[in-house]
């Protein structure tokens, strides 16, 4: 059976009601990745997921509700690359792998070149403090893993007992958090990777 149409405000058939839920949320993604979430006005998420006001609303929700199910997708889709990093078998390991990871992902081509939990939710008004407390406890916990990954090196021998686990744990956030800043300033690939590798051997590897 034909799927039914939604009247628009204006009188005019609007999409129909059986659509690619997948690629409307994949471009809002894309969308709150790029422009973040007070940046992104519905008409851009209208344009951009190619549905009218009432079917984004039954489908997503809310703008808030669209955004978190957008930073969902994103971190299930595409920003498993510090996770795979930690699994790495030791400590050295892990730490080139946080820095490859991160300058592979910064540079694929068909996303905006940053972390989308870092321009997801910059705006200071009132609307926006739900986004940016859902962006700042994503890193948080970010950190959490990080940390968790260090004292299990502290345990096995590979972290020296010297090295404060919460200061090291800042330090790499805050490194990794600015390749994401120069990528989205528009350093280039090759950039990148010279600036990882001064970190990496002010770290000793």
């Amino acid at each position: 059976m034909a799927s039914k149409s939604k009247k628009t405000g204006n009188g005019k058939t609007g999409r129909p009601i059986s659509f690619d839920k997948d690629a409307a949320l994949e471009a809002a993604m894309l969308l709150f990745w790029e422009r973040g979430f007070e940046g992104t006005s519905m008409a851009d998420l209208i344009q951009a997921m190619g549905l009218n006001p009432s079917s984004i609303y039954a489908a997503f929700g809310d703008k808030h509700a669209l955004f978190s199910l957008a930073v969902k997708r994103y971190l299930e889709s595409r920003a498993q690359y510090a996770t795979e990093a930690l699994k790495e078998p030791t400590l050295e390991k892990v730490i080139r792998a946080l820095f490859d990871n991160t300058v592979a992902f910064l540079t694929t081509p068909g996303h905006p070149p940053t972390c989308m939990t870092l321009v997801g939710a910059m705006g200071c008004s009132v609307d926006a403090t739900p986004a940016r407390d859902l962006m700042t406890e994503i890193r948080r916990q970010n950190e959490v893993a990080i940390r968790e990954r260090l004292l299990e090196a502290r345990k096995s021998g590979e972290l020296s007992k010297e090295i404060d686990v919460d200061d090291y744990t800042r330090y790499l956030s805050t490194i990794l958090a600015g390749l994401s800043i120069q990528a989205a300033n528009g350093s280039t690939k090759a950039e990148l990777k010279r600036t990882s590798q001064m970190v990496l051997r002010h770290l000793g590897y």
